[in-house]
């Protein structure tokens, strides 16, 4: 640095902002829950505090951690949901810091995750966070996701062990096993071709006499077309931008490809590059036009992937995970409206679905129609051909006519 100029003040540490803010005139929290204790002289706090000897408590703590998500923007938010969940319970039910915490605090935590029931206070249907009725849980998780949510907090007090901020690991003295659940066999979380064509026909039939319906018409149709054929991820959809579809000039023709960083990759890395279909390019300019831009996006183009729904009031603003939660929910939910007389289990499925079942969906009609697994993993960019194999329903209903067909039970009654 030149001398004379000033040096510059650190970045604040901003990776928790709901707990670290010092507003006096509302709860910083969601939910406007209470404030939660800092920490900072928990029993398991090292009386050095290792490498993290500049952390005054213990939110600073879990914020150093977090910020070593900083290039992965995906982790970072899962991570930031988990822990502020935990400690928001651990703060309000158990009156804890994190460096407080006991082996049977830890255990009580994932009684919370498994037994609702036994918890109801902290469960509540889904609202936005500034609504006193929000709750940090809406539903029981499913296995796996009780899983990540134990792993996510135990990776966090091993880090501050490892660090020396902490003397123990509560999770050592507790009941919590954590042993990761097996996949289910087959991947049931999709919509059949009846469905997903019932879906397509709710969409259509959205009403489009005022400009306010158009609006709302264009929009889930662009979503639901994107998500599907993209093999999506919301959070890749909502953060993505028009620029990000790129055109390839091949013999055969103009390509389109969609360059994104997904679940698995970092800032620094390489986009993947997923081909998009000319079908999907049709649907995006029909979009696009709607919105009154061009018919294709130019290169290097901001316009977010899909926008509020008024865009030129709102500044063009890019579409919220939550408010595309919303919308897709609406349409599965209408959808089930529509079928419930003649296919209830249908429409029960519907009303459990959530967005990313279209992503789901995209890839299991793929592999019925005969892409390869290589394929399906390079379009879906999963880590795992196993994990993809549970999307394989063709093997499964061939497996079946082999079964149905063995013969020698015929004394049977």
């Amino acid at each position: 640095m030149e001398p004379g100029l000033p040096i510059p003040a650190p970045a604040p540490i901003d990776w928790l902002p709901w707990c670290l803010s010092d507003s006096a005139d509302e709860s910083p929290h969601p939910g406007a829950l209470p404030p939660i204790p800092a920490g900072g002289a928990g029993w398991l706090i090292a009386p050095e505090r290792g490498h993290l000897a500049d952390c005054a408590s213990d939110l600073q703590a879990v914020s150093r951690w977090l910020a070593r998500q900083k290039d992965n923007p995906l982790t970072l938010e899962a991570y930031r949901h988990e822990l502020e969940r935990f400690l928001l319970w651990l703060g309000l039910e158990r009156g804890k810091a994190l460096s407080e915490a006991t082996g049977e605090d830890i255990s009580l935590f994932d009684d919370l995750l498994q037994y609702p029931e036994r918890w109801p206070q902290w469960y509540g249907e889904p609202k936005p966070r500034h609504d006193p009725r929000w709750r940090p849980w809406t539903r029981k998780l499913s296995a796996r996701s009780r899983h990540e949510a134990l792993t996510t907090v135990e990776r966090c007090y091993r880090w501050l062990l490892a660090q020396g901020y902490l003397r123990y690991n509560p999770f050592g003295a507790s009941a919590v096993k954590l042993r990761a659940p097996r996949s289910a066999p087959v991947q049931e979380r999709y919509l059949d071709e009846r469905l997903w064509q019932a879906v397509l026909d709710q969409v259509q039939a959205m009403p489009q006499a005022t400009a306010n319906q158009r609006a709302r018409y264009q929009r889930t149709r662009w979503v639901v077309m994107a998500l599907y054929a993209l093999l999506a991820r919301a959070s890749e959809f909502c953060n993505a931008r028009m620029g990000d579809l790129i055109q390839i000039r091949r013999p055969s023709g103009v390509q389109w490809w969609w360059q994104v960083r997904g679940k698995h990759r970092r800032e620094a890395d390489a986009p993947d590059e997923v081909p998009i279909p000319p079908a999907l390019i049709a649907e995006l300019s029909l979009y696009r036009v709607h919105l009154g831009l061009s018919s294709l996006p130019e290169p290097g183009e901001t316009t977010p992937m899909v926008l509020s729904l008024y865009p030129k009031r709102d500044g063009w603003a890019a579409l919220n995970r939550s408010t595309l939660w919303r919308l897709i929910k609406a349409v599965f939910s209408a959808t089930a409206d529509q079928i419930a007389a003649d296919d209830p289990e249908g429409a029960a499925h519907l009303r459990a679905a959530s967005p990313h079942w279209l992503r789901h969906t995209g890839i299991t009609h793929r592999l019925d129609e005969g892409l390869g697994l290589k394929e399906a993993q390079a379009l879906s960019r999963h880590r795992s051909l196993k994990d993809l194999g549970t999307y394989a329903h063709a093997d499964r209903d061939a497996l079946y006519a082999r079964v149905a067909g063995w013969r020698g039970l015929a004394n049977s009654p």
